[in-house]
C-alpha cells in the first residue's frame, strides 16, 4: 500500500512538475490582472450604483419634508377652524408620511454604510492591483531580458569573453615591450 501511494505521489508531483513548465508564468500574471481590473470595475459599479440611490433616497427625503411642512400648516389650519374630521385625516396622513421618511433615513444610512466599507475595500484592492500590476510590469522586463542573459552566461562558460578593459591593453602593450627590448638585447 505504501509503495503503491509512493508511486500515486511520485506521478502527480512529477505532473505538476510537468504543469509548471507548460504554463507561461507571463500570460498567466497578465490574465490575473485583467481579472482583477474587472472585479475592481464591478465594486467601482456598484459604488457607483450605491452613491446614486443615495443621492435618489435624498430627493426623495427633501420632497416628504416639503410636503410634511404644507401638511403642518394646513394641519394648523384645520385646528384653529375647529375642523377635527379634516385634523384627524392630516394627522393620519402626516404620520404616515413620517413613517416613510424614517424608513427612507435607515434606508439612507444603512447603504451610506455600505458605501464607506465599500469604498474602503476598493482603496486597498486598487492598492493591491497598482502594486501587482508594477511588479508584473518588472517580472516582463527580467523575462525579456532573462534570454540575453542566458546567452552571455554560455558564451562565457564555451570559451567566449568580455571585450578586454584598458588596463589589460594597457598590460598587454608594457609585456610586449618589455619582450622586445629583453629580444634585442639577447
Amino acid at each position: 500500500m505504501t509503495i503503491l501511494s509512493r508511486m500515486f505521489r511520485l506521478c502527480k508531483a512529477d505532473l505538476h512538475g510537468v504543469m509548471d513548465q507548460i504554463e507561461d508564468k507571463g500570460l498567466l500574471l497578465k490574465q490575473y490582472l485583467r481579472e482583477m481590473e474587472g472585479a475592481l470595475k464591478e465594486k467601482q459599479a456598484r459604488q457607483s450604483q450605491l452613491n446614486e440611490s443615495c443621492r435618489q433616497i435624498q430627493r426623495d427625503l427633501s420632497q416628504q419634508n416639503l410636503e410634511r411642512e404644507k401638511l403642518e400648516k394646513e394641519l394648523e389650519l384645520a385646528v384653529c377652524k375647529d375642523k377635527d374630521d379634516i385634523a384627524r385625516m392630516l394627522i393620519r396622513k402626516r404620520r404616515m408620511l413620517q413613517s416613510g421618511c424614517d424608513g427612507m433615513q435607515r434606508q439612507l444610512q444603512r447603504i451610506e454604510e455600505e458605501g464607506a466599507h465599500l469604498a474602503e475595500i476598493l482603496n486597498q484592492q486598487q492598492l493591491q492591483y497598482q502594486e501587482l500590476k508594477v511588479k508584473a510590469a518588472e517580472y516582463g522586463r527580467w523575462t525579456e531580458q532573462r534570454p540575453f542573459a542566458e546567452a552571455s552566461e554560455v558564451m562565457a562558460e564555451s570559451g567566449f569573453s568580455s571585450p578586454p578593459t584598458e588596463e589589460e591593453i594597457e598590460l598587454e602593450l608594457l609585456q610586449r615591450k618589455e619582450a622586445l627590448k629583453q629580444g634585442g638585447a639577447a
